[in-house]
């Protein structure tokens, strides 16, 4: 995904240009680029989020044939394992949104070179 966004940010890069000479914020900016990478990023994890919930009863089932019946143990293994990838996908949502936004700044995108 890391990878998609910075592609996508050197196609963005004249656009946010343009939005920037027609009187775009710095911080609308830095906003829309937020919310486009925090959609992009975390979708993904609400989805898997969901499907584990659903799929928990089944999980727990499977586990009962192998004589494994502490369904805490089994809440607290998901839910670990939900926050770690949670914590991966922040770390990597922090350093994309910062990597787009230098791309989107490179080049002639520069808030002194405004046009009104």
């Amino acid at each position: 995904m890391y990878y998609k966004q910075v592609s996508e940010g050197y196609e963005d890069q004249d656009r946010f240009e343009i939005l920037q000479k027609v009187g775009m914020t710095e911080k609308e900016i830095r906003k829309s680029i937020h919310s486009q990478i925090l959609t992009v990023f975390f979708m993904p994890l609400i989805g898997a989020g969901i499907h584990t919930a659903f799929a928990f009863p089944m999980i727990y089932r499977l586990l009962q044939l192998f004589s494994l019946h502490n369904m805490w143990l089994l809440i607290g293994i998901t839910g670990g394992c939900f926050l770690g990838f949670g914590l991966v996908y922040v770390l990597m949502y922090l350093l994309t949104s910062r990597s787009y936004y230098k791309i989107v700044r490179g080049g002639n995108f520069n808030s002194s070179k405004r046009i009104f």
